[in-house]
C-alpha cells in the first residue's frame, strides 16, 4: 500500500545554538542585571517571589545604550536570525519576503524558587526564549525547566491516540540556546534554585510582509535554513 502523509495544524518548536555567546555572556548578565526593575508590574500573582524581572523594552534599550548594550543587542540581532528561520522554514517562504518585528523584550532572573505559572502570550506570532545562564537547571531533579503543554482538547486515550498521551513536554535550558514557538502555546517556568542565578530573555514577534520585496519574484526562490533541530 502507498501510503502519503500530511500534517496539518502541527506545532514546531526550533532550537538554534548561539557559537559566539561565551564571548558575550558577562556583557549581556551585567547590563541585565542593571536594568532589573524593583518590582515586578506584569503579571505579579504568577511569578514567585524568587523571580525578579526587567522592563519589557530590554532589546530595544539595548540597542540604543551602544556599549552598555553590546552583549544583549548581539542576542538581539541572533533572535531576530532565528526567528526568520523558524517562519521561513514552517511557512516554506522566502526570507526575503518578511519583516521580523521585535515588540516587548524582558529578562527573568529567577533563583529562591522563583517560577512562572502557565501563560501564553497573545497579540503575536511567534515567540522566543534565549538562555543567557542556565545555573543549576535540570530535569532530575525538576529545577527551573520550562514546561511546553499540548494545545489539543483531546481526552480520549486509547491504542490509536497514545501519541497524544503526553499532556507537556520539557525543555532544560542550557546557555546561548535558543527556542522560538508560536504564540499560542500554553507554557510555563518551573521554581528554579542554585548557586548562580537562572537568567533568560523572553520576547515576542510578529511576522510582516517586506514593502521592498517582490512578492512574486521573491515566490521564485526559498530562505536558506540554517540548521535547526526540531523537537
Amino acid at each position: 500500500m502507498t501510503c502519503e502523509v500530511f500534517d496539518y495544524w502541527t506545532t514546531s518548536f526550533y532550537m538554534a545554538e548561539n557559537e559566539n555567546h561565551d564571548e558575550i555572556k558577562q556583557e549581556a548578565l551585567d547590563y541585565i542585571y542593571n536594568s532589573l526593575e524593583s518590582e515586578i508590574v506584569v503579571a505579579p500573582r504568577a511569578k514567585g517571589e524568587g523571580l525578579r524581572e526587567t522592563n519589557f523594552e530590554l532589546f530595544h534599550r539595548a540597542k540604543e545604550a551602544d556599549t552598555a548594550g553590546y552583549g544583549v543587542g548581539l542576542i538581539y540581532d541572533f533572535c531576530i536570525k532565528g526567528v526568520a528561520t523558524a517562519v521561513c522554514h514552517k511557512n516554506k517562504i522566502s526570507v526575503d519576503e518578511i519583516s521580523v518585528k521585535m515588540l516587548d523584550s524582558w529578562a527573568h532572573v529567577s533563583n529562591d524558587y522563583g517560577y512562572h505559572d502557565a501563560h501564553n502570550h497573545p497579540n503575536c506570532s511567534w515567540c522566543g526564549i534565549y538562555c543567557v545562564q542556565a545555573g543549576e537547571s535540570s530535569s532530575e531533579p525538576l529545577n527551573g525547566i520550562n514546561r511546553f503543554y499540548s494545545p489539543l482538547n483531546s481526552t480520549t486515550i486509547d491504542s490509536g491516540s497514545g501519541y497524544l498521551a503526553t499532556n507537556s513536554n520539557d525543555y532544560v535550558p542550557k546557555d546561548g540556546i535558543l527556542i522560538v514557538f508560536p504564540s499560542y502555546l500554553m507554557h510555563s517556568a518551573l521554581p528554579y534554585s542554585g548557586k548562580n542565578d537562572r537568567v533568560v530573555i523572553s520576547f515576542n514577534t510578529i511576522i510582516e510582509e517586506n514593502p521592498l520585496t517582490d512578492y512574486k519574484e521573491s515566490m521564485k526562490k526559498y530562505a536558506e535554513v540554517l540548521t535547526v533541530k526540531v523537537i
